[in-house]
């Protein structure tokens, strides 16, 4: 394309600037200017000049940083919903123990903090999801490395847990 000069063709689709054109048949011995042709130039530059193809606006440095503020600001509320989210999975997961072991409540809930600790300074997405979040739980509570299946075990504390998980993602797919 860039070895020929294609002749305008309005019929393509967001090239409406193809509509005011001027094809003039240079081929012909007689280079005159006839009025037909000015007629038809005369034309063509009126409609352009009632139909104008506007310029992309150039944003202000102000508009800018607008932009920029109100899109930290959206991905800090988008934040703070996932930490709320998070710490509602947690505060579930929490009371599972403490249905479990009354003795483990407060070191359920120390591990609770810690994950929202962990939430809020890391911000990645790997470490929000709610899997993650009951993995990282669990494999604490249970003593285990995170590596590990935390699920494959069959104690009431790893029942509960998965119970209250479950009913989690439950109470809150209604609410989405």
């Amino acid at each position: 394309m860039d070895a020929t000069i294609e002749p305008p063709d309005d019929s393509k689709p967001y090239a409406s600037f193809e509509r005011f054109h001027v094809t003039i048949d240079n081929t012909a011995s007689d280079l005159k200017f006839n009025q037909e042709m000015l007629h038809t130039i005369d034309q063509c530059v009126n409609n352009a000049f009632q139909s104008p193809v506007e310029a992309k606006k150039e944003l202000t440095s102000e508009e800018i940083t607008q932009i920029q503020t109100e899109k930290e600001f959206q991905r800090q509320q988008t934040s703070k919903c996932q930490v709320q989210r998070i710490d509602l999975l947690l505060r579930r997961l929490v009371g599972a123990v403490g249905k479990v072991d009354k003795k483990r409540s407060k070191e359920a809930n120390d591990t609770r903090k810690a994950i929202i600790e962990k939430v809020r300074l890391e911000h990645t997405t790997g470490v929000t999801s709610d899997e993650n979040v009951v993995q990282q739980f669990a494999c604490k509570m249970l003593g285990i490395d995170l590596a590990e299946n935390w699920q494959s075990g069959n104690c009431p504390l790893t029942n509960e847990i998965q119970h209250s998980f479950q009913e989690f993602l439950s109470s809150t797919s209604r609410d989405d």
